[in-house]
């Protein structure tokens, strides 16, 4: 049986180097061990004026190896425009993954937010079809900016927005799918916000794009348990994933 999303994995995770999280690098590196992980992706929020970089690298490559746990550093950024920008500091050496988020709506000329965007939506200031097109295309130029790229929690700014995934047609996630294959790009199955759905992810998976799962944990009690992310492959998958 090939497990085409594995679940001893988690890919997306945070630490005190984020504002919002309670677990130390440490703790969670710990949690992973304990619970016979085989990988871990640690990866904070960053902003282009963040300075802490280096020190996070250092801090995660001080807890290297790890016996039968591969231990990698991340950084999340969210998409700022249509053309694919990341907020991003300069300096990202010695990271092994840059995870692309949507954490609000890259607009045509900078980040809008999710409320503003339901509000112009509503008024018809803006349709679904260019809400949806404007977000492929910010997403599929986020790829093109960063080396060893992930996509976190994709299309999760749509509920925020008033939208769905069934908003989005076949011929686009298809595209995007191409994109990220072509990036050699990683598409996450996050549980936290219970996306991409299954149809999204058996998309993807056909064009080749390498699948992995994340709790978007920022307790390392979380790190590694999965509910959404089992229904979703099996959904995909026909219950491809033990």
């Amino acid at each position: 049986m090939t497990i085409l999303v594995p679940l001893d994995e988690d890919h997306h995770v945070h630490s005190t180097f984020s504002d919002d999280a309670v677990s130390t690098l440490a703790e969670n590196v710990e949690a992973a061990r304990q619970r016979g992980l085989r990988a871990i992706c640690l990866a904070d929020h960053v902003r282009r004026a963040c300075a802490w970089v280096p020190e996070f690298v250092a801090a995660v490559d001080a807890l290297r190896p790890v016996p039968g746990l591969e231990v990698l550093a991340g950084v999340e950024a969210k998409i700022l425009d249509r053309a694919g920008r990341l907020d991003l500091p300069d300096h990202l050496g010695g990271l092994d993954m840059v995870l692309i988020a949507d954490h609000q709506f890259p607009g045509d000329l900078g980040p809008v937010h999710p409320r503003e965007m339901r509000d112009d939506l509503a008024a018809g200031l803006v349709t679904a079809e260019e809400a949806i097109d404007c977000l492929i295309d910010a997403t599929a130029g986020a790829l093109a900016m960063a080396d060893r790229a992930q996509l976190a929690h994709l299309f999760s700014i749509l509920p925020k927005v008033g939208l769905g995934e069934s908003d989005v047609p076949d011929h686009a996630i298809a595209h995007l799918a191409r994109q990220a294959r072509l990036a050699g790009a990683r598409l996450e199955v996050n549980e936290k916000w219970s996306c991409p759905s299954a149809r999204v992810v058996r998309a993807f998976a056909t064009a080749g794009v390498h699948l992995v799962a994340s709790t978007d944990s920022h307790d390392c009690r979380d790190i590694g348990v999965y509910a959404s992310v089992r229904r979703i492959a099996d959904g995909a998958f026909s219950g491809a994933v033990s």
